[in-house]
């Protein structure tokens, strides 16, 4: 009877569906290697929109501090634009990253979900720095106005809206993505990791009509630099966990 017991509790564990929420991610050699590059690109991404393009701006073309448009129309150079053209490869790096994505049936709502918001918010980020590597430049000698409104040189400008905005949007993103990855070795990193960036990303989205102007302040800038550390640190643990697996 013992005998019957221990086989009748076998064949139920067999019968019993297996909860893919706790199991580690399973991905083909192709969607891992996706993965992969898809990670490579956002860390390029932060790496050159960061410190390299933030860097070589400062030491070679600085804008002031924002007083008005007529400051900033003469300190204007194109080398300002470049924390913007490498700043694509961030939201389309994501963009990738959420499509390469492996999911369950039951996990399935979750992926569309994130590369939905995904969609979403780099439509938001890439219409912002279209306007800040096209229609600023272009508007250089043109009404005050429209340069005051676009340009992210002014803390209260509709640019950096679109910006936390978008950032923020991907940020639940990344919250739906978490699930997908399980709560052991480098993916309950992953895990977490995509989860604080939800927390960061909405609640800097959240002050930008609270506190108008916040992300050009001292606690802004630092706030800033610990989101590119998070999402650089994000995407390195992403490729060592699926590089192999590529």
């Amino acid at each position: 009877q013992c005998t019957h017991g221990v086989a009748g509790i076998q064949d139920l564990r067999l019968k019993l569906p297996t909860t893919s929420w706790l199991t580690d991610m399973i991905a083909t050699s192709t969607e891992a290697r996706q993965l992969s590059i898809a990670a490579l690109v956002v860390f390029c991404g932060i790496v050159l929109s960061g410190p390299i393009a933030v860097t070589l701006v400062e030491l070679l073309a600085p804008q002031p501090a924002w007083r008005d448009v007529a400051t900033f129309r003469e300190h204007y150079s194109w080398l300002q634009t470049l924390p913007y053209l490498f700043g694509f490869l961030i939201a389309g790096g994501f963009v990738f990253f959420m499509s390469a994505l492996p999911s369950t049936d039951e996990q399935k709502w979750l992926k569309l979900s994130a590369l939905m918001f995904t969609g979403i918010a780099a439509s938001l980020i890439f219409f912002n720095y279209v306007m800040q590597t096209a229609l600023v430049p272009l508007r250089l000698q043109g009404d005050d106005t429209i340069l005051a409104i676009a340009t992210m040189a002014n803390p209260a400008s509709f640019g950096w809206a679109l910006e936390m905005y978008g950032y923020g949007i991907l940020g639940i993103a990344t919250a739906c993505a978490a699930p997908l990855f399980s709560n052991s070795g480098l993916q309950w990193w992953i895990r977490r990791s995509l989860i604080v960036n939800c927390v960061l990303s909405v609640a800097g989205a959240v002050l930008v009509p609270v506190f108008p102007g916040w992300v050009l302040t001292l606690p802004g800038m630092i706030a800033g630099a610990a989101w590119n550390v998070l999402v650089a640190v994000l995407m390195v643990l992403v490729m060592f966990e699926f590089r192999q697996k590529g």
